[in-house]
């Protein structure tokens, strides 16, 4: 691994790098799936509508759109698969919509204890916020759902800022880099990212960050990932800043 420049603050994405949430997003596939062919009625879409979650053999693919895509870009795959069927595209929309609301309100109550932060989390945050840099949250979650995670786990504490896909510029436009930088009052060029995708990856050099380190044991099978300074399969790997 490269060693890392003079850092003043760090940006976390969520799924998969803060937190655990294969098991949760599986799930939450699989119940938007199954609303879904409910309220249009064509269980032939069962499979196709599982596919464009990401959802295969059972597993969730780490690169797939439940894992790395926002909410909005899930609902227009989804019903993207329904107009596809011959539906109309509004009716299509709604009923995507409606699945997708459905299916959060009867996992929500489970979504903290099915996320669970990765192992040695709380003691690397503790060390990078020890020696004053200052730490954020970038994800495709929702502001609420990402204030919920830290909180249920006891994590808000060490963050200055949480930037959901619910905000404008969204992750994965580098703009969103830049503007979370601004927040902080921090300079991109003393800025590092940690993520779990390509595009966390790509985002960071674009928007000129001085490092971003891919983490790769977020989901059940670990990723072939590297960022422009290497790869962490361990938090205890975390480089001393």
């Amino acid at each position: 691994m490269i060693p890392l420049p003079p850092t003043d603050a760090v940006l976390f994405d969520k799924d998969g790098t803060l937190c655990r949430s294969d098991g949760y997003l599986c799930a939450l596939a699989q119940a938007r799936a199954q609303s879904c062919i409910e309220l249009c009625g064509d269980p032939e879409l069962l499979t196709p509508l599982l596919r464009a979650h990401g959802i295969r053999g059972g597993r969730l693919d780490p690169a797939g759109a439940m894992a790395v895509a926002s909410r909005h870009e899930n609902l227009i795959s989804c019903a993207t698969v329904v107009a596809a069927a011959g539906h109309s595209w509004g009716q299509s929309r709604r009923w995507a919509k409606a699945a997708m609301d459905r299916a959060d309100e009867q996992l929500a109550a489970f979504k903290a204890e099915r996320t669970p932060p990765t192992a040695g989390l709380p003691d690397l945050l503790a060390r990078l916020s020890s020696r004053g840099i200052k730490l954020a949250v970038l994800s495709s979650d929702t502001g609420p759902s990402l204030e919920a995670f830290l909180k249920a786990h006891q994590l808000r504490h060490w963050f200055s800022a949480v930037h959901g896909c619910d905000r404008e510029p969204r992750k994965p436009d580098p703009a969103a880099v830049l503007a979370l930088c601004d927040t902080l009052q921090v300079r991109p060029e003393r800025c590092g990212l940690i993520g779990d995708a390509d595009d966390d990856l790509a985002m960071a050099k674009a928007a000129g960050l001085a490092w971003s380190l891919a983490y790769t044991s977020g989901w059940q099978s670990p990723l072939p990932l590297e960022g422009s300074h290497g790869s962490l399969a361990s938090w205890d790997e975390m480089p001393e800043l």
